[in-house]
């Protein structure tokens, strides 16, 4: 696909396509906040996160992804590339709350995606943050204009628990977990506690929205993850899973989301199972 352009991203015009929020609709507009974490790398946050900013684009809403992981892989995925493209600012800006952190949203080669993309200069910020005061909050603030213009905002984080990943879960209405192997179950433990203890100390209303499986298949390990993640997380155990397939990787090389790049395949139709079961999660509903 074509490069992205990196221009500087406009409020999102009305239309037709605008979601319904069945609960909570108030006269000023806000967009649904989705956070994908896990401190297991691998487990496939930045696919996913990709692939449902494509599915809910495609439906017709106004999607703004965040890339804070300093590997920057979400906006290699569409294309943007800090080293090589001339970028109003990254999501260093916003951690910064700088004086332009409300304008670095850049468009995708995506209709209906615009992203604020990030660099390897972020893993600098993230040091520094713990000095700053309200550390943990910093996202939240700096998104409050962008809520304005977007239907859905979907986060990416990187894989640890540090400052980065506690300010996306803090930023978020609900949070997804994707879990790979049978270690990841112990990641999600070590997520839940780390958003029990956020929300108590800042009285916020994070969500936990579920957790999924990624890279499933017919083995007995698969299986074995399957069951005890039934027994143990109950009805915050989703029921699409998304099938192992090369098509990930060979998309993201690619620098376009698996929907787009492999739109009859398998995963495409796991991703889009995904979007559903999301959207009736979140009593979200499009015209």
């Amino acid at each position: 696909m074509a490069r992205s352009t990196t221009t500087r991203s406009n409020k999102a015009d009305k239309h037709d396509d605008a979601p319904i929020r069945s609960e909570n609709e108030t006269k000023q507009h806000s967009a649904i906040v989705i956070s994908l974490c896990n401190q297991k790398g691998g487990a496939g946050k930045t696919t996913t996160a990709a692939a449902l900013g494509a599915i809910y684009a495609e439906r017709g809403l106004k999607v703004l992804l965040v890339d804070s992981d300093p590997q920057a892989n979400l906006s290699l995925q569409f294309g943007i590339d800090y080293v090589t493209d001339n970028l109003l600012g990254t999501i260093s800006d916003l951690y910064l709350l700088k004086d332009n952190s409300d304008q670095v949203a850049v468009k995708t080669q995506v209709k209906g995606i615009d992203i604020i993309p990030a660099s390897v200069h972020a893993a600098e910020v993230e040091l520094a943050l713990p000095t700053r005061i309200g550390a943990d909050l910093l996202l939240g603030t700096a998104l409050k204009l962008y809520k304005e213009r977007y239907d859905m905002i979907i986060l990416d984080s990187p894989p640890n628990l540090g400052k980065f990943v506690i300010n996306v879960l803090n930023a978020s209405d609900y949070f997804l977990i994707p879990v790979e192997g049978s270690w990841g179950l112990r990641s999600v433990d070590v997520v839940l506690r780390l958003v029990a203890e956020n929300t108590r100390i800042y009285n916020l209303k994070t969500q936990f929205l579920g957790m999924f499986i990624t890279m499933g298949d017919r083995t007995r390990l698969t299986q074995v993850l399957r069951e005890e993640a039934a027994q143990r997380f109950e009805n915050k155990f989703l029921k699409t899973e998304i099938r192992r397939s090369t098509m990930a990787r060979e998309a993201a090389a690619m620098g376009t989301p698996v929907p787009l790049y492999a739109t009859d395949s398998t995963l495409a139709a796991d991703y889009r199972a995904l979007a559903d079961e999301i959207s009736r999660r979140i009593s979200l509903k499009i015209k």
